[in-house]
């Protein structure tokens, strides 16, 4: 069998594989199994195979989760989502775009996306029951809004997309007008699901006994880890530093000025997460290698038109995220597009990777995504699991509705010719 065809075959056998949530298996520590498999089978050296781990990639996510370990470990950015809402939150008919754009910006400065949803979602539903809201919504609107802001330039996350830009050869891909793109593109989207789930109906106010009722003043510890995430963008915007590298000496910095323990920093990395894209990172890096992704790319410009590609990119993106994580999406689904701008040259590179990116979260907020899960758990704490389970099926319906607008939308910047 040709080596290309089956590096792309053994990739489509990791997303069978993750699609099981049961599967006992590290997606990550499975993709770098398949890797010593493909790359013995092509004639490779375990050296050489080896050397296609993605290191920069490592360092940038462990550098930017180690800071943020540090922040979360001291409850620094729960407390500032709470004084936010408190000061802002008060009206039960705005409330879920407050929660919302809270998201984007604890997202926008850093905070990691499953981390920032976990925390978010729940005081969004702890919020509603406390003022008869829709708990979903308000669920929805904090994950949607952390996937926002994890388009960030300083997010950990956007490391996914470099590196998966860098595969596919793109080297100097901007990350701001990716970030925008998503900044509207979400927007629109959960104007939608608000609308649909009639959150314009609301009346009321929050209770004052709600979890907003008495919040503590910063201690000191966390207003200088609060002050270390404008530290991180000083160091990159001016100093020009890898986001990685900044993440690890402002962590340095905070630990030694005692904001958090060095071993508990290092315990909040989460492991599981650098072997996943570290290994399904090392994998993509070999099917490139391979000229996987140049049959796939082909196929794909076969069914696609100028217009096309951007909002069908955002689709494939979008289908997959329903199953698996959105990193992961972007790590596979980038590198296809060399192959597709080399059939249609007039399409926009710039706009099949934002919207490629921007599908991975579309539907992030269905059940059986790992970020959507935590939606559903928040549910089930905090209403019990026969009344969480109802939500299930909704919460699918409004994650397919979300990517579709965003598909939508991609299909509109085509038209209009944005990126170009």
């Amino acid at each position: 069998m040709n080596i290309a065809l089956l590096s792309i075959l053994t990739l489509l056998l990791l997303f069978v594989v993750g699609a099981f949530k049961r599967n006992p298996l590290n997606l990550g520590v499975l993709a770098i199994f398949i890797c010593y498999l493909l790359g013995s089978h092509a004639g490779m050296k375990s050296v050489a195979i080896m050397q296609v781990f993605p290191t920069v990639l490592f360092v940038r996510i462990f550098g930017i989760l180690l800071f943020f370990s540090v922040v979360q470990n001291n409850g620094s950015l729960e407390l500032l989502a709470k004084k936010i809402l408190a000061v802002t939150g008060k009206n039960t008919k705005m409330l879920p775009f407050i929660i919302f754009y809270v998201g984007v910006l604890l997202g926008s400065i850093g905070i990691n996306s499953l981390a920032g949803m976990a925390i978010l979602s729940g005081i969004g539903i702890s919020l509603a029951l406390s003022s008869d809201g829709n708990p979903l919504l308000h669920g929805i609107a904090g994950g949607y809004g952390i996937a926002v802001g994890c388009y960030s330039p300083i997010n950990e996350y956007t490391t996914n997309i470099v590196a998966a830009a860098n595969t596919a050869g793109y080297n100097n891909v901007e990350l701001m007008p990716i970030y925008l793109y998503c900044v509207i593109g979400f927007s629109l989207s959960f104007a939608v699901i608000y609308f649909l789930m009639g959150g314009h109906k609301a009346r009321g106010s929050v209770k004052g006994e709600s979890i907003l009722g008495e919040l503590p003043a910063f201690t000191k510890r966390q207003l200088i880890s609060l002050s270390g995430i404008i530290g991180v963008l000083l160091l990159v915007v001016f100093l020009k530093l890898d986001v990685g590298v900044a993440g690890i000496v402002v962590a340095v910095a905070c630990v030694l000025l005692g904001c958090c323990k060095c071993d508990a920093a290092i315990r909040g990395v989460s492991l599981p997460v650098l072997i996943l894209v570290c290994g399904v990172g090392m994998l993509v890096n070999l099917i490139s290698k391979l000229g996987g992704f140049a049959i796939v790319g082909s196929a794909l410009s076969a069914v696609m038109s100028t217009d096309t590609v951007a909002p069908l990119m955002s689709l494939s993106s979008s289908v997959m995220s329903l199953f698996t994580l959105s990193r992961v999406c972007v790590l596979t689904l980038i590198p296809t597009i060399p192959g597709i701008a080399q059939n249609i040259p007039a399409a926009s590179v710039e706009l099949a990777i934002a919207a490629t990116s921007a599908g991975a979260f579309a539907s992030c907020i269905g059940p059986l995504s790992s970020c959507g899960a935590l939606i559903m758990q928040n549910l089930s704490q905090q209403m019990g699991e026969e009344q969480a389970i109802k939500y299930f099926v909704p919460q699918q319906i409004y994650a397919i509705i979300g990517a579709f607008v965003l598909v939508g939308y991609a299909y509109a910047a085509s038209v209009l010719v944005f990126f170009r």
